[in-house]
């Protein structure tokens, strides 16, 4: 168990050199790096079946059957995976020439991820969206699940701001707590986690 964690954890890290437009690469936005069942992406109006080693470009949406999972290597070397029923779309993710993140934004539609965002010297945006609001981290390990009318948060480590899409207020969710949103409202309090917790979220979106 201690090796897959730190096979999950093994994401890079180094510092952001520029904030240019100049100097954003038009790259893939990542690849697939773990899969389960037929998960689908989605591509200017196609939907084609994904394989190990699969690119995945911003504005492509990956959908993961009941029966699947999938996990996502990106361009930063931040690690995605998706749970079974999931479906995610890549509007953006902007690196620099080197390679390190500039600007990344997720909207997920249904279902449940699980993202260990890479560290960067430079302020940089990673941030996930759902119907009813939206949540931007720091360097974290983080859980995020969307369903109709609510969204919730848990942070393993590292801090999310989780914001209501209605009323903007927001609440900052420190590691090992969490936080629920429902529509129209301002986010609960956030609150601790017991371990039982994370642990069902871990199981539902570990890729083998």
């Amino acid at each position: 168990m201690q090796t897959r964690r730190q096979i999950f954890f093994a994401v890079g890290a180094a510092g952001l050199s520029s904030l240019s437009p100049v100097a954003l690469a038009d790259t893939a936005a990542g690849s697939v790096v773990g899969l389960r069942g037929a998960c689908l992406v989605q591509r200017q109006g196609r939907s084609t079946p994904l394989k190990m080693g699969d690119a995945i470009a911003a504005t492509d949406t990956v959908t993961v059957p009941a029966d699947g999972k999938l996990k996502l290597r990106m361009a930063d070397g931040s690690v995605i995976a998706l749970a079974s029923g999931t479906t995610l779309t890549v509007a953006t993710y902007q690196t620099d020439a080197g390679g390190q993140r500039q600007n990344a934004q997720l909207t997920l539609g249904d279902g449940l991820l699980r993202a260990v965002v890479a560290p960067v010297g430079h302020p940089a945006s990673f941030e996930v969206s759902t119907a009813v609001g939206t949540a931007a981290v720091r360097s974290t390990d983080w859980f995020i699940e969307a369903k109709p009318g609510s969204a919730q948060v848990g942070v393993l480590t590292g801090t999310v701001s989780l914001t209501s899409r209605t009323t903007g207020r927001a609440v900052t969710i420190p590691s090992r707590w969490g936080a629920r949103l429902e529509a129209g409202r301002d986010p609960v309090p956030a609150r601790v986690w017991a371990p039982e917790e994370f642990q069902a979220v871990i199981t539902r979106t570990d890729v083998p």
